[in-house]
């Protein structure tokens, strides 16, 4: 038994503690909490990539439409000029004019096309226009037209968007057109611009399903059906989608494309045949929570050692008093189980080694769950013919203690309140025990009549309420005391809560005597 005991005790400090279980189990914790962090984070992400992608996509769709519509309006308002329909003015001074508008409104181009479906320009040779699809449903249907992306100008490779509005005369005839060519790289840097605000990629999509303009990284010309059929797609197929683009009616899908997670949406253009899809990436969106995962990671990291290093000094203290109640029952052993009993064995002594660590060390009396556990075991042997009391004993003046004469002033006081209280203890029969900071609980057994209980109420309440000498200053000492009568079948707790009530009433009438509270 005694090699067992050494493994757990320091030659020197005394028994000691494993804080290894300690340690792997705020590792566990530690790991969980990052995990489950992880998982809360991951959850962030796919809420914050519905919201980017669709904010990103009424950016989009907001400048995209306003470029658009503010060509049809500017074209719409020159078409209403009376000097586009005058014959007599030539087709090359209605040409300057509007050369004159292209670079202040942002345009690659402002043409007039006459009747003919021949375009002029200041210092070129004028063009048929009359192969160009858009211009043949322009002069078929009276209707304006905006086109996908196209390879035009001199040199044959200057991609541009094109906006017509037809010249249509009072009679209703169509005697030309007006257009302006949008500028390929200014869609571009739209999509760039309102969709890179919150990481998401934008690609317009033209009337034939083809991809014109993309920040993804998508080809040019390419269908979008094929980037759509090589994606995992989740509640919905590749050519549901195809309907809804047809239909112009919007929506959103999940998807899984190069082994990434997007999200993505998307909506008809006004006054276009195009879609906008705008898509968000979910390592993108969870990149940006990283710094804040890992600032919370790293203060939920101090924490636990915080806590960890605050629960080994509590435990460090606790077997400090562990300590003195193994060497008290060491001392014990020693003195019971020798070899030969000897004859003058002072059980009084194995009595104050068993308890000691069980008393309160400023007062000399038992601790608050020793006097439960003594009480209880004191009133299964009271005589009923006779009077027993508790007694609730509460200082009336420590706070002025403590704050006038320092907290050693206080001590003092207690101590001497202790030395009294203990006197009862042994005159009759009793047990006393400090119940809190101030306050002492005291049972008294044995007593003839309640007139000898009130003689002792009176005597202790007077030897309560003196001075004490310290230091060369007398320390003013004031007791309030509240008693219950014990009767047969009562519970220990019901007599602590009865004199605690008659202790309250004489706390509220003056202080420094004591009431019986009878029931």
């Amino acid at each position: 038994m005694n090699e067992n005991k050494n493994k757990n005790k320091d030659k020197n400090s005394g028994w000691q503690i494993s804080f290894s279980p300690i340690l792997r189990y705020s590792a566990v914790f530690c790991l969980m909490t990052l995990v489950i962090m992880l998982l809360g984070a991951a959850v962030l992400s796919v809420g914050r990539m519905k919201s980017d992608a669709r904010a990103s996509l009424a950016s989009v769709h907001a400048q995209t439409s306003q470029r658009v519509n503010e060509s049809i309006t500017l074209l719409e308002s020159l078409a209403s000029l009376p000097e586009f329909y005058d014959p007599e003015v030539p087709p090359i001074e209605k040409v300057k004019k509007l050369d004159q508008m292209s670079p202040y409104f942002g345009y690659l181009m402002i043409c007039y096309v006459d009747s003919d479906i021949t375009v002029y320009s200041d210092g070129s040779e004028p063009a048929s226009l009359a192969s160009r699809d858009y211009m043949q449903k322009l002069f078929s249907t009276g209707k304006r037209q905006v086109t996908d992306s196209f390879a035009a100008g001199a040199d044959g490779v200057t991609l541009n968007y094109t906006v017509a509005v037809p010249l249509v005369e009072s009679r209703g005839n169509i005697t030309g057109c007006l257009f302006c060519a949008i500028y390929f790289d200014e869609v571009m840097d739209i999509l760039e611009k309102s969709a890179g605000i919150n990481g998401s990629d934008a690609t317009l999509i033209g009337s034939q399903g083809q991809i014109m303009t993309s920040t993804a990284g998508l080809s040019y010309g390419d269908p979008i059906m094929n980037t759509l059929r090589s994606s995992t797609l989740f509640g919905t197929t590749a050519d549901k989608l195809q309907e809804q683009f047809l239909a112009a009616i919007p929506g959103e899908y999940w998807s899984i494309r190069n082994g990434d997670l997007y999200y993505t949406v998307y909506q008809r253009v006004e006054n276009t045949s195009w879609d906008i899809m705008c898509s968000v990436n979910f390592g993108t969106v969870f990149s940006k929570i990283i710094p804040s995962l890992v600032l919370v990671s790293g203060l939920t990291v101090l924490l636990c050692f915080g806590l960890m290093y605050l629960l080994k000094r509590y435990i460090a203290k606790q077997m400090e008093i562990v300590d003195v109640l193994v060497h008290s029952v060491e001392e014990l052993e020693k003195k019971i189980y020798q070899d030969e009993r000897p004859e003058d064995l002072d059980f009084n002594e194995i009595i104050r080694l068993t308890s000691n660590g069980l008393s309160d060390s400023l007062t000399g009396v038992v601790t608050r769950s020793v006097f439960l556990n003594q009480a209880e075991a004191q009133m299964k042997k009271i005589d009923p013919n006779l009077v027993s009391a508790l007694c609730f004993v509460d200082m009336d003046n420590l706070k002025y203690i403590n704050d006038t004469y320092g907290h050693s002033g206080g001590d003092v006081a207690l101590k001497s309140v202790g030395y009294i209280l203990r006197e009862y203890e042994k005159r009759y029969d009793g047990v006393i025990g400090r119940y809190g900071g101030d306050e002492f609980v005291m049972l008294l057994t044995g007593l003839d009549d309640e007139n000898e209980l009130q003689g002792v109420m009176n005597e202790l309440v007077l030897r309560l309420h003196s001075e004490v000498g310290s230091g060369g200053q007398n320390i003013p000492v004031q007791c309030s005391v509240g008693v219950s009568l014990y009767r047969p079948g009562v519970e220990l707790n019901q007599l602590i809560a009865e004199a605690d009530e008659a202790l309250y009433f004489v706390k509220q009438n003056g202080k420094g005597y004591y009431k019986i509270q009878k029931n």
